[in-house]
Parts: structure tokens; sequence; C-alpha cells
């Protein structure tokens, strides 16, 4: 019995172990892989900007940018609401029924580790 407890146990810190070390793997990058990653993601974003793609942003074409992401922002604010603005009840409502959201979907996957 207390052979097999010895060895469960063996078995699950070296699952653990290995899991552990996968993740550095996955986690760790020399600078050269960081930056390549950076420039890919500036590149990324300055193509949304670059309205007209001739390789260079003007100021309208950041505030065009920059405009349409806070109009998708404010239409998620006033989502569902009847007089297109919010008070800050409103507001509070909403940021404690996304917490209880984002709450619930932790619960829910920590459960699920426990189960797998």
């Amino acid at each position: 019995m207390k052979r097999t407890i010895f060895t469960l146990t063996a078995g699950a810190v070296a699952l653990a172990a290995g899991a552990a070390i996968a993740g550095d793997e996955k986690k760790k990058m020399s600078w050269d892989e960081k930056k390549a990653k950076m420039e890919a993601k500036l590149e990324e974003k300055f193509a949304k900007v670059d309205a007209n793609g001739d390789g260079s942003v003007t100021s309208a074409e950041y505030m065009a940018y920059k405009t349409a992401e806070a109009e998708k922002d404010w239409a998620k604010w006033v989502e569902g609401d009847a007089d297109g603005a919010i008070t800050l009840d409103e507001a509070k409502a909403k940021q404690a029924a996304k917490m209880a959201e984002k709450k619930a979907k932790y619960k829910a996957k920590k459960e699920g580790r426990k189960d797998g």
C-alpha cells in the first residue's frame, strides 16, 4: 500500500514538473524573438491605421482610427440602453454584471481543472 502511494505521488510530481518546464519553455523567448513579435504587432496596427495604405499615417488617419475605436467602445457601454446615454448607476450595474460574469468563468475554469 505504501509503495502504491509513493509511486502515485512520484508520478504526480513528475507530471507537475514536466508541465512546469513545458510552460517555462513556452514563456522564454530570446530578445530577437521578442523584438520580432513586437515589430509584427506594430506593423499590424500601423496597417490598420494607415487607411490609404501609402506607408505613412497622417493626423487625420490616426484620429479617424481612434474615433472608430471610441465609437465601438461607446456602443458597448450603451448597448441595450433606450436613451443612448448612461448614468453612473447604469455604469456601475454594467460593471458589476461584467465582474460577475468573469468570476463565473474563472470559477468554472478552476472547477474544470479539479475534474481533469
